[in-house]
């Protein structure tokens, strides 16, 4: 079988020569994170004969298995240009805080910790009780107390975890989802600055789930909606049966941290956000035994402290929605 004889790579193969063409002369840049996805998204770029340059950035956490890649895919002829970031994860988590549960529990509980907020004291007050004492934490209060109107933006959301927060008297180490926004999506932007660049390419599918993929609603995001240059991600409708049967086709060979490490996806190695992380974890251990030393020195205390919330779940009988 070839690429052409599905209409779900010959639909991507048009609408990818539709959006070259809209930008034409332009600086485009395929922002490549040595996964699966941004893989694809390189090959077929190459198999239309489009030579766009990929650029990974250098978070200061990365898996030696994504160094490997990156050598290998260059070998192939891909143009991949590193970038190593100005406030690598490490740095960020030491000014910051830690990572806890999800980008968004990290934020409300960085904002909450920030203004001193007693969970234990002051953990039960409504919302305008608590926003009376606590003026400067309007957002994170509104989480707090149940009063977005979205379900999944409440503390609800995650059941058990308001009570184990006032029994404990909220944690002891500070939150923070900066880690992302500093290693990530800020180096992006000044990168495409930088660079002046028209146009950034993203290996992202829908079918990932997850803030990264969920938080886009189209594949095309024209420039200045959301950043300074446009948002294109080529593959963000394929499933993950589409995935397989180009990968079947194709004979791509990805990263080790799929075809030896048994991963089903990369990112930050052991994040605390990922569902996943114990396997990671066994992962990391079993073939870089040296990130585990690193990973565990970033992230222990959230790893210690996510087991606790779980184990009071368990006991309580209270589990978080998925």
């Amino acid at each position: 079988m070839k690429l052409e004889d599905n209409l779900t790579f010959v639909d991507t193969f048009a609408k990818i020569k539709s959006v070259m063409e809209k930008h034409s002369g332009q600086e485009i840049r395929l922002s490549y994170s040595g996964g699966s996805d941004s893989d694809a998204v390189a090959w077929i770029l190459k198999y239309l004969g489009y030579n766009v340059k990929c650029v990974i950035f250098d978070t200061g956490l990365e898996y030696n298995a994504t160094w490997r890649h990156v050598d290998y895919m260059r070998s192939q002829g891909h143009d991949i240009e590193i970038m190593k970031v100005k406030k690598p994860i490490p740095w960020t988590i030491k000014k910051y805080g830690v990572p806890y549960l999800s980008k968004n529990i990290s934020d409300k509980l960085q904002r909450l910790q920030h203004n001193s907020f007693q969970f234990k004291e002051h953990g039960s007050l409504c919302f305008d009780d608590a926003y009376a004492k606590y003026p400067h934490s309007k957002s994170a209060l509104r989480w707090w107390t149940d009063n977005n109107n979205s379900k999944r933006n409440n503390i609800s959301w995650n059941r058990g975890l308001k009570d184990f927060l006032i029994i404990n008297d909220g944690l002891p180490f500070n939150a923070s989802p900066k880690c992302c926004y500093y290693a990530k999506k800020q180096p992006s932007v000044q990168y495409s600055k930088e660079n002046n660049i028209d146009l950034m390419m993203l290996g992202i599918r829908i079918a990932e789930g997850g803030n990264r993929a969920t938080g886009y609603s189209s594949c095309y995001i024209p420039e200045a909606t959301i950043y300074p240059y446009a948002l294109y991600m080529p593959i963000f409708w394929w499933k993950n049966a589409d995935k397989e049967m180009f990968d079947e086709i194709t004979k791509i060979k990805h990263s080790d941290c799929y075809s030896e490490y048994g991963m089903l996806r990369t990112g930050c190695p052991g994040c605390p956000f990922g569902q996943q992380f114990e396997e990671e974890i066994e992962s990391i251990s079993k073939y870089e035994p040296q990130l585990e030393k690193a990973v565990g020195s970033l992230f222990g205390e959230s790893y210690e402290w996510i087991r606790k919330y779980k184990e009071y779940q368990r006991k309580t009988k209270t589990y978080t929605r998925s």
